[in-house]
């Protein structure tokens, strides 16, 4: 027997995604069927959560939010810059940590747990994107890749809308000193990049993407990059830095509507 959730679904929406024209949201923990430290809405099937409980949340969050869950689309995230565009040939086991899409009816999904899910919207060319963005797809500009292929079809970046997900913040981010020898690599001084920790050097993933996708073509003002932290809010969300591969996965998803 498929247990019941005991709470309700939670979304948490970006105001610079368009309501008229796309479904979009960055489900909360709650609401799912789930147990243990990946209760309860886990929506990833990598880490060892019973497969079954994963296929009902990802119905649940479906109905939930209003989409045909046989319509989701989704990939194997490797931290890499590669970026699918649904329609393209597809072998059952590809790995793409972006997708892009233009036609109404596939929702795409971008799979996280302390990295960040993307999303991307440009209503003028009616074309939306997502993205999986850890530090090593930060650095790649995996998120440059999908304003790439979503300009394939039309879109253009000074009109594209872009939401960064629930993800780690800079209070967390404790990173070593080869890591921030990367992100100087990739993107010179950025200011606020780098924060100085008790420790070690944070990141600030939410500054080094808001550059790549500046340095992309979309304006300032189309960027929301202000999510709360996965680590810090237990409550709401799971992190791989708090929990490990114990804890659930988030998916962050955009679909077009008529």
């Amino acid at each position: 027997m498929t247990p019941t959730p005991t709470t309700q679904i939670r979304l948490y929406r970006s105001p610079v995604v368009p309501s008229e024209g796309f479904i979009h949201g960055f489900p909360e923990r709650s609401g799912g069927v789930s147990t243990g430290v990946r209760a309860s809405l886990n929506l990833g099937k990598r880490w060892g959560d019973d497969e079954a409980n994963v296929i009902t949340n990802r119905h649940l969050l479906a109905a939930h939010a209003g989409y045909d869950p046989a319509e989701l689309q989704v990939t194997r995230h490797v931290h890499g810059t590669r970026v699918w565009r649904v329609g393209e040939p597809l072998a059952a086991d590809a790995e793409f940590d972006g997708l892009v899409c233009d036609r109404v009816g596939p929702v795409l999904g971008a799979f996280a747990a302390d990295c960040i899910p993307i999303l991307f919207a440009e209503p003028d060319a009616r074309v939306c994107g997502a993205a999986h963005a850890g530090w090593r797809g930060t650095v790649g500009g995996v998120a440059a890749n999908v304003i790439a292929r979503m300009a394939e079809v039309g879109g253009r970046p000074a009109r594209i809308r872009v939401a960064l997900g629930p993800s780690i913040g800079p209070c967390c981010f404790e990173v070593g000193p080869e890591v921030v020898a990367e992100f100087r690599a990739a993107f010179g001084e950025v200011p606020g990049m780098v924060v100085a920790g008790p420790h070690k050097d944070h990141i600030d993933l939410r500054v080094a993407t808001r550059f790549v996708l500046e340095r992309a073509g979309v304006e300032p003002e189309a960027i929301d990059d202000r999510p709360p932290c996965t680590r810090c809010e237990g409550d709401r969300f799971f992190s791989y830095r708090r929990d490990g591969k114990a804890g659930g996965v988030h998916m962050g998803f955009i679909g077009l509507t008529r």
